[in-house]
C-alpha cells in the first residue's frame, strides 16, 4: 500500500470516528423516535441477566438514506416476539478474484446510523447480533462470496485482500463495542478462504482487542466441519439450507424424518467442539421447491407455496426449539424496503403476511430450555451493567478481559460503484439467503 493511500485511509478513519462520536452526542438524524436515544437509556430497557436462546430475525441494512425506515422494520421484528435481531451490513468487491473491498454509501447506512439502529434495537428489547458480509458487484458465472480467493493470487494480492477484510471487520467491531452489541460475526460463508486458519486466528485475536462481546462465524450448512478455528470463537454459526425431501411430496412427516439424521450428525460433531450453536440463516422461500432447494430462490419464482414454506418452519422448530445445545435461531429474513412485495404471492424468504409467520411466532413464544432453575442468576450481558458473555458448553458465562480496544482502520469508500446486488441479477431489496443459484454447491449468499 502506498504512503499516499495510507494517508487517505488514516484521514477517513479519523473523520469517521469523529463523526460517530459527534453524532452519538448530538443524536443526529435518523428515522424513529428511538433513533436518538442515548446508549444508557437503550440498554436499560433490555432485560438484564437474560442468557437464553437467541430467537431472532435478520434484517439487511442495504440502503444509505438516513430516512430509510429501518426503525419501522425493527419495530415489526420486535412485535413478532423475537428477543434478538441480526443486523447485516454489506461491503462489496468487484468479483471473486478482486482484492479491493469497499462500502458503497448508497447501499449501506453510515456509521452513525448503524450505531443508532443498534441502540434502537436494544431499546425495543432485542439483543443484537451484527454481521458484516462481502457481496460481489459484478460476479462472473457461478461466482459468489464462497468462492472469493483466486487460486492464481500472488502472495501480495492475498495479503492485500486480508488487509482490506480486516479493515472492514475491525471497523464494525469497534462500532459494536461502542454500542454494546451482544454478538459479532467475523465472517459469513467465505468457504474458499476458510482453509487460511492462521489468518482467521490472527483476525479473531485483533477483533478480541477491539470488541468484548461474543464472537461467531456463519458457516455454510455443508461446510461447517472443515472450519478449524471454532475453538477461537464463542459460538458456532451455521446456515440450514438442507435438501429435506429429495423430490418427495412435502409433508411434516417427511421433513421431520429428514431432520433426525441431520440433527444427530450436527450434535455429535458439536459435542466435540464444545460450543453452543446458532443457526444463522433459518429460511425457506415461498416456493413449491423450497423444501428440496431452499438455497435457490430463483427456481420457482412463479409458483408460491405457503403451505410448504410453513411446514418447513414447523419441522425445523419442532426439531430444534427444545435442544439445549442450540443457542439460537435467526430467521432469514425480514422485509427491508417500503415497496417490497409481501404476502402469499411473494415468493421470497420474507415471512411477512404469510402463514409461516404464525409458526415462527408460536415457537418464539415457547419455553426456553436455557432458562432453567440450574442457571446461575448472576449471568449478565453486554450493556446491562455486567461483564460481557462468552459461550462455554451449553451456557453463557462472563468473558475474560481481552485487553484495551484499539482504533479500527477503515477501508476505502467507493460510492460510485454500479447498482447491483451481490453479483446476482436480483432486483433491489431482499430475495433471501443465497446470492444466486449455485448448482455445484447450493450455498447461501444473496443478501
Amino acid at each position: 500500500m502506498t504512503k499516499d493511500k495510507l494517508a487517505i485511509l488514516v484521514i477517513f478513519a479519523l473523520a469517521a470516528t469523529v463523526g460517530l462520536l459527534l453524532g452519538r452526542n448530538k443524536g443526529g438524524t435518523g428515522g424513529g423516535e428511538g433513533a436518538n436515544a442515548p446508549v444508557a437509556a437503550s440498554q436499560a430497557a433490555v432485560r438484564p441477566g437474560y442468557a437464553g436462546q437467541f430467537r431472532g430475525i435478520s434484517l439487511q441494512l442495504q440502503n444509505g438514506s438516513p430516512s430509510h425506515p429501518f426503525e419501522q422494520y425493527i419495530d415489526e421484528i420486535a412485535d413478532t416476539g423475537a428477543n434478538a435481531i441480526c443486523l447485516i451490513v454489506p461491503a462489496y468487491q468487484e468479483n471473486a478474484s478482486s482484492t479491493s473491498i469497499f462500502i458503497e454509501a448508497r447501499k449501506a447506512p453510515s456509521d452513525e446510523r448503524v450505531a443508532k439502529l443498534i441502540d434502537y434495537a436494544h431499546k425495543r428489547g432485542l439483543r443484537v447480533l451484527f454481521m458484516p458480509i462481502v457481496l460481489l458487484e459484478n460476479a462472473k458465472e457461478d461466482e459468489w462470496r464462497g468462492k472469493i480467493g483466486a487460486k492464481d493470487w500472488t502472495s501480495t494480492q492475498t495479503d492485500d485482500w486480508w488487509e482490506r477484510y480486516a479493515d472492514l471487520v475491525l471497523h464494525y467491531a469497534q462500532i459494536c463495542q461502542q454500542t454494546k452489541a451482544e454478538v459479532f460475526m467475523v465472517g459469513s460463508e467465505l468457504i474458499s478462504l476458510e482453509t487460511s486458519e492462521d489468518r482467521w486466528r490472527d483476525l479473531i485475536a485483533q477483533v478480541r482487542q477491539a470488541y468484548k462481546g461474543m464472537l461467531s462465524y456463519s458457516a455454510n450448512w455443508d461446510h461447517y466441519k472443515p472450519v478449524k478455528f471454532w475453538d477461537a470463537l464463542d459460538i458456532i454459526g451455521m446456515t440450514t439450507y438442507y435438501d429435506l425431501t429429495g423430490g418427495k411430496p412435502v409433508t411434516l412427516e417427511t421433513l421431520m424424518d429428514s431432520w433426525k439424521p441431520i440433527k444427530k450428525e450436527i450434535l455429535d460433531w458439536q459435542s466435540k467442539i464444545g460450543k453452543p450453536l446458532i443457526f444463522t440463516e433459518v429460511g425457506w422461500p415461498n416456493q413449491v421447491t423450497c423444501a428440496q432447494y431452499p438455497w435457490d430462490y430463483y427456481r420457482s419464482m412463479d409458483k408460491p407455496d405457503t403451505k410448504a414454506q410453513a411446514l418447513c418452519y414447523e419441522a425445523f422448530f419442532k426439531t430444534w426449539i427444545g435442544e439445549k445445545a442450540a443457542g439460537g435461531f435467526l430467521v432469514w429474513e425480514w422485509r427491508n424496503y417500503p415497496q417490497q412485495k409481501i404476502g402469499p404471492e411473494d415468493t421470497s424468504y420474507v415471512p411477512c403476511g404469510k402463514p409461516c409467520l404464525k409458526v415462527i411466532e408460536k415457537y418464539f413464544a415457547m419455553s426456553d430450555p436455557w432458562q432453567t432453575a440450574s442457571r446461575p442468576a448472576a449471568e449478565s450481558r453486554p450493556g446491562s451493567g455486567g461483564p460481557p458473555l462468552a459461550a462455554t458448553g451449553d451456557r453463557l458465562v462472563p468473558a475474560e478481559n481481552a485487553g484495551p480496544a484499539k482504533p479500527a482502520p477503515i477501508h476505502d469508500p467507493q460510492p460510485g460503484a454500479a447498482e447491483t446486488k451481490g453479483g446476482s441479477s436480483a432486483s433491489s431489496g431482499s430475495n433471501g439467503g443465497p446470492e444466486e443459484p449455485r448448482p455445484d454447491m447450493s450455498g447461501s449468499d444473496q443478501e
